[in-house]
């Protein structure tokens, strides 16, 4: 009894013991393991590996380890950038136990399970795939500093699962696309030895293919069971049993694929051991609906093929190949609707025998079906279809479209109608065609379609009234065609002179059409903008309901609508002639009426197609000329809401579209902007990267002449800004500043100024939502020079003739012939000192006036003192030569002695409201009259102690005792005589300034004290660059 209870409490010690290492071994071995994963995975790959967590486990698969790799993803680096290659709910590994904690063991993975993965294959153009991850070997040595080392992981799987995954496999080279939903697959083998066999299961709830804009499944079902024969030493995969089925079509294969360096060598058969034609019907996109199995089918069909031969893609070698297939009197009644296709018949024989798709030869000899009453048979032969296609063809019959909707069933088709009737025969090569060589084509017949009806969802209804085309030696000629679109009507005329061309990926059809319509809404035809729901995980992929765009034709075009609706414009008189390739459009005449506006385009577009279709950038070179262009037209209006509270209508932004690279010469002879009225405009823009470049455009208006160069950039659509460079000439001062906004607010005076001026700047800044510059990012620099003008009604000129009692100050000053500097920095006005005349009084005037309508203006004037004396009779005791005169006596001065009197005068305040301030100068101009007379005083006074001192040194050799009696009474004497004469000559200073003759000319503004800053503002003009970006100091 002790030894039962003893192995009973040994087995319990036991339970606990496999217990708790069960739940502590993972923790332990947790951080080597994630460690593991992630040096494994990130160090051999080009691509960003992430996982949110990582799981261990002993207990699910006991008495082996689990890893799961939690939310992870395998996203793409440079040119896949943004594009996920994998991603999963989780990816779990089994693993040895004893291999996880041995030390000198390799971990061994037995089995792998993916749940929920996503996976998307992305293959360009030029072949480059996002697979294509793993680091070639000398950058993975270089990176390691020793050849990859993978002898820490040993894979000895024994099964894998995918669990409800996701697959796209979008192969641009070739141009397939394929979508596989719901996968779930399960294999199992032994891994661990050279030659085993792989069992695997497959499950796909809903699988499309399509190639060249064809779709061949829709949603189809499939479902695979195979047994897989590797042989690992040779890498070579044989086919044992297997069955695939798709919806309802069953098909086995045999054979290998075996890889072999860089080719891989298949011998492969498949056929379909069912032979009814209601398998066959389910792989139709469409036929196969739900309740499928009460479809009414009958008929036999057969399929069978093979693929044989090397594919290396990259030497262009591919396997040979073969399909042959057959329907033989096939009948098809679906439930629900009124009407069946009976008598289906055909035969198709595809062969290609190797990489020489020229030797490849398609026979349709048959195919035939009749729909109600009416019987339709044809029949197709293509042979070198790459470097002379030679056709031969038939078609014959009647299709009424009505039957054939109440035959059918037509997902989303609400109504479908019409006839089309088809007689023609073609036998010919395309070299016969394009050699003109007619009388070895044999081609006639005709195709007619009339009175078609077709509505579907979402898109507005067409009818094709009627469409003739005529099939002979020469050409297929379209003798009519009149349609309606929706609420756009169309008409067409035109010919095809090679229509077998169709058939060579190598040949350009060719022909010419004319196109003409009375109304043409665009809208109906162009899909809304979806609002942006965040950055796309991936680039757009073909969609599975469109159909290839055909991009092999040569086309001259002419077109005319009288009438043409997009958004919210009206074009009138629309007419397009030209050469049209699909990326190339040569336009001899782009014309029409916009409202007001005109336009007469000439030139070349290029890269049309690649803009529409893919990522391309719209480039070429357009002359554009117009009579009347209203700029007002083309900017979006805002309703907002006036200082005032009215509501007014504000502009906003025009965003500048991106991937477009085009030049536009234009000649216009009138410009509406904003309130602004141009003429004969004239100049080169500049379309690319999001922003409009303007280069030399002159226009004569506001009085003058203007040139400018400069860009507008939407990059930052939320920020746009401007950076421009004017050169005015002999504008009018009245219609400029009550024509531009900007000026305006940032220099009021110009409003109260008649006359003309001339200016060069150069301006940048951030635009506002209503497409006007915000006013404190303002950032300027140039010169403005009157060539005539009088300042009238300017208040504080006004306040000025009012402080010093002189009438002419107070209205029409003339400011003719001056030169003027000046800065704006970040909203702020800063004129650089200049001299000025008004009559007799010269000036030197500069300051700042801000944004916020305040100013800090100083005016140093040297004012006659006759004329401020002959005004000074009855005037009041706080204005003129009064006031003066009373802040001279404060300093104990007299400026009745001098000729002309020095003052400073300074503007601050509201320029509405102006404060002005008097503060007397000195000779100079510059210094203060107090701080003037003191130095001078100071000065006199020391000369008359140095005379003295000088004095007494020359009387001492002549007697001691007397000397210094005499010497004191000079001293004192010439003391006092020098301090009067200095009194006086510092009362005469302060009314001395230079003759009017010596007055500085514009032409020599650079050489007084502002020359420093003038000569900036000079450079920074002439080196300014429209296409150049700005400093971050504010320099160009």
């Amino acid at each position: 009894m002790k030894i039962v209870k003893r192995l009973f409490l040994a087995l319990l010690v036991l339970i606990f013991l496999l217990v708790g290492s069960a739940i502590a071994l993972p923790f332990l071995f947790k951080d080597k393991l994630t460690a593991l994963a992630k040096e494994e995975i990130n160090r051999n790959v080009q691509a960003t590996v992430d996982f949110k967590g990582v799981d261990l486990s002993l207990l699910r698969s006991f008495p082996n380890f689990t890893l799961e790799l939690q939310d992870y993803s395998v996203s793409g680096i440079n040119e896949f950038e943004g594009i996920q290659l994998a991603a999963g709910k989780n990816l779990a590994f089994t693993l040895d136990l004893m291999s996880v904690i041995s030390s000198t063991r390799p971990v061994e993975i037995l089995s792998v399970r993916l749940e929920e993965p996503i996976i998307h294959v992305l293959v360009l153009q030029d072949g480059r795939a996002n697979y294509d991850i793993a680091l070639p070997a000398d950058e993975t040595a270089e990176a390691s500093g020793a050849e990859a080392d993978y002898s820490n992981v040993l894979i000895q799987l024994q099964e894998y699962s995918i669990n409800n995954g996701q697959l796209i496999y979008d192969d641009r080279s070739l141009d397939v696309y394929v979508d596989a939903q719901n996968i779930n697959h399960q294999g199992a083998g032994d891994f661990t030895i050279d030659v085993y066999d792989l069992d695997t299961h497959t499950e796909v709830g809903a699988l499309t293919v399509q190639q060249s804009g064809i779709t061949y499944l829709k949603n189809a079902r499939a479902n695979l069971d195979a047994i897989f024969n590797i042989e690992q030493a040779i890498s070579k995969y044989n086919l044992k049993d297997n069955e695939l089925k798709i919806n309802d079509l069953q098909l086995t294969a045999d054979g290998f694929v075996q890889l072999v360096e860089d080719d891989i060598n298949m011998e492969l058969a498949f056929s379909s051991p069912q032979n009814d034609f209601k398998s066959f019907l389910s792989m139709i996109p469409n036929a196969y609906i739900e309740g499928y199995e009460d479809v009414k089918a009958d008929g036999k069909f057969t399929l069978a093929g093979e693929v044989s031969g090397t594919y290396n893609g990259d030497r262009e070698e591919y396997p040979g190949f073969s399909i042959e297939s057959s329907i033989t009197e096939g009948n098809i009644q679906y439930p629900g609707l009124p009407l069946g296709i009976r008598n289906i018949n055909s035969q198709v024989k595809v062969n290609s025998p190797g990489s020489d798709f020229d030797d490849l030869v398609v026979d349709v000899p048959r195919f035939a079906f009749t729909l109600g009453q009416n019987p339709f048979q044809g029949s197709f032969a293509l042979r070198t279809p790459i470097s002379d296609p030679d056709v031969k063809t038939t078609a014959k019959g009647v299709i009424n479209l009505k039957e054939l909707a109440q035959a059918f069933p037509m997902e989303g088709i609400q109504e479908l109608s019409g006839i089309i009737n088809a007689d023609l025969r073609a036998d010919t090569r395309l070299s016969f065609i394009e050699n003109e060589q007619y009388e070895r084509v044999n081609m006639d017949g005709r195709l007619q379609v009339n009175q078609v009806n077709y509505r579907s969802e979402g898109l507005p209804a067409v009818q094709v009234k009627d469409m003739q085309m005529t099939f002979n030696p020469q050409n297929v000629s379209l003798s009519n065609f009149e349609a309606q679109l929706g609420k756009s009507d169309i008409r067409a005329q035109g010919t095809i002179d090679n229509i077998l061309a169709y058939f060579s990926p190598d040949k350009t059809m060719k022909g010419n059409l004319k196109v003409t319509s009375n109304y043409f809404l665009a809208d109906e035809w162009i899909p809304a903008e979806e609002p942006a729901a965040g950055p796309a995980a991936t680039p757009p992929a073909a969609s599975t309901d469109e159909t290839a765009i055909f991009d092999r034709f040569d086309f001259t075009l002419d077109a005319s609508i009288q009438e043409l609706v997009y958004d919210v414009y009206t074009i009138r008189n629309g007419a397009a002639r030209g050469n049209m390739t699909p990326n190339r459009l040569t336009v001899s005449q782009l014309s029409g009426q916009i409202a007001d506006s005109d336009f007469n385009a000439s030139g070349v577009i290029l890269n049309v197609f690649d803009y529409l279709f893919a990522d391309g950038v719209l480039g070429g070179n357009i002359t554009m000329d117009s009579r009347m262009m209203n700029l007002n037209q083309f900017m979006e209006e805002e309703t907002g809401t006036s200082p005032g509270g009215a509501e007014s209508e504000a502009y906003s932004v025009i965003p500048v579209p991106p991937n477009i690279d085009m030049t536009i010469d234009a000649n216009i002879g009138k410009v509406v902007y904003t309130n602004m009225e141009l003429e004969n405009v004239r100049g080169k823009l500049m379309i690319a990267e999001q922003a409009i470049l303007v280069d030399n455009v002159t226009a004569n208006g506001l009085g003058g002449a203007m040139a400018m160069s400069g860009s507008y950039d939407t990059k930052d659509i939320e920020n746009p800004n401007f950076r421009f460079k004017y050169d005015l000439q002999k504008l009018d001062f009245r219609q400029a500043f009550s024509t531009l906004n900007t000026f305006q607010q940032l220099a009021p005076i110009g409003k109260f100024i008649t006359g003309s001026f001339s200016s060069t700047m150069i301006m940048d800044g951030s635009l506002g939502s209503d497409l006007m510059p915000k006013l404190e990012s303002i950032n300027a620099e140039g010169f403005l020079e009157t060539l005539n003008g009088l300042i009238v009604g300017f208040a504080p000129a006004q306040a000025i003739g009012e402080k010093l009692n002189i009438d002419y100050l107070k209205n029409n000053i003339n400011i003719a012939n001056s030169r003027n500097w000046f800065t704006i920095k970040n909203g702020t006005l800063a004129l650089q000192e200049y001299d000025a005349k008004v009559k007799d009084i010269a000036m030197k005037i500069g300051g700042t006036y801000n944004i916020t309508n305040k100013m800090d203006l100083n005016i140093k004037a040297k004012i006659p003192r006759k004329l401020l004396e002959q005004n000074a009779i009855g005037a009041a005791a706080s204005s003129g030569f009064n006031l003066l005169q009373k802040e001279a006596s404060k300093l104990g001065l007299n400026i009745q002695q001098g000729e002309f009197v020095n003052v400073l005068i300074n503007l601050a305040g509201d320029i509405q409201k102006p404060q002005v301030g008097l503060k007397l100068l000195g000779t100079d101009g510059e210094s203060t009259a107090a701080d003037a007379a003191k130095d001078q005083v100071k000065a006199e006074a020391q000369k008359a102690i140095d005379e003295g001192k000088q004095v007494v040194k020359e009387t001492t050799d002549k007697a001691i005792d007397s000397v210094k009696t005499v010497a004191t009474q000079k001293a004192e004497e010439a003391k006092k005589q020098l301090e009067e004469q200095a009194k006086k000559e510092a009362e005469k200073a302060l009314g001395t300034v230079v003759d009017s003759t010596t007055q500085k000319k514009a032409e020599d503004l650079l050489k007084d004290a502002t020359k420093g800053e003038a000569d900036k503002i000079k450079e920074n003009l002439d080196k300014w660059n429209p296409f150049g970006k700005k400093k971050k100091d504010g320099g160009n």
